[in-house]
């Protein structure tokens, strides 16, 4: 059983192949880049793919990062996290409970995606090993949610639970300081992690600001 204790990776990388041709190359490609340079979760979250597509992804991801301590989790699918032997599965706020995905992956770490003060209370309550909060700031990927949420609504989040929270929304080196100080575990983000280009600079730049945050 995993700990639900702060010993997961600080970074969370969401993956975001529509910017690919062909993310079954692009995407292994970039994540082996990513955990060469850093401890990080890796959240496969490409709703838009068929099962067969999504699992053919999800087993290079996992080959990409079995010789690395980084984490593979993916998004809603505990079939396809088990077939591949990834280390967790991320849920969104809107999905059944916690502890039936607890109760068919045992051995995997379960994470929620929380909008809420209480969402975020019934999450730890269910069972969560963290929980991802956001949008913090905006971010054109979740415009049409609404508004962001803003550090002080995270700070209030940090302040009701125990579990880990990662910021994310919007989340850049120039805010990620704000964040931490509000109390959140670690940092998330998904399209900045897009680029190839600026993959190791946008590392480096989020690891500097954690090195210099001890969180208690």
């Amino acid at each position: 059983m995993p700990s639900p204790g702060h010993e997961l990776p600080r970074l969370y990388m969401v993956t975001y192949s529509r910017v690919f041709s062909f993310p079954e190359e692009k995407l292994p490609s970039l994540v082996s880049s990513a955990v060469s340079r850093s401890r990080i979760i890796v959240q496969l979250r490409e709703k838009h793919l068929d099962t067969a597509r999504l699992y053919t992804l999800a087993a290079r991801l996992q080959s990409a990062i079995n010789k690395s301590d980084s984490l593979l989790f993916i998004n809603e699918r505990s079939d396809i996290a088990l077939a591949v032997g990834a280390n967790g599965v991320h849920m969104p706020e809107q999905s059944c409970p916690l502890s039936a995905t607890r109760s068919i992956c045992p051995g995997l770490y379960t994470g929620k995606s929380t909008h809420s003060v209480q969402s975020a209370i019934t999450a730890e309550q269910d069972g969560a090993d963290y929980l991802l909060f956001g949008p913090v700031f905006d971010t054109p990927l979740k415009r049409k949610y609404g508004p962001p949420q803003g550090v002080k609504q995270l700070g209030e989040i940090c302040k009701n639970v125990s579990v880990p929270v990662f910021a994310i929304g919007g989340i850049t080196p120039e805010n990620a300081a704000s964040c931490l100080d509000e109390g959140a575990y670690g940092l998330a983000a998904m399209s900045l992690f897009a680029s190839p280009t600026n993959l190791h600079r946008t590392i480096e730049s989020f690891q500097t600001i954690l090195n210099h945050v001890h969180h208690e």
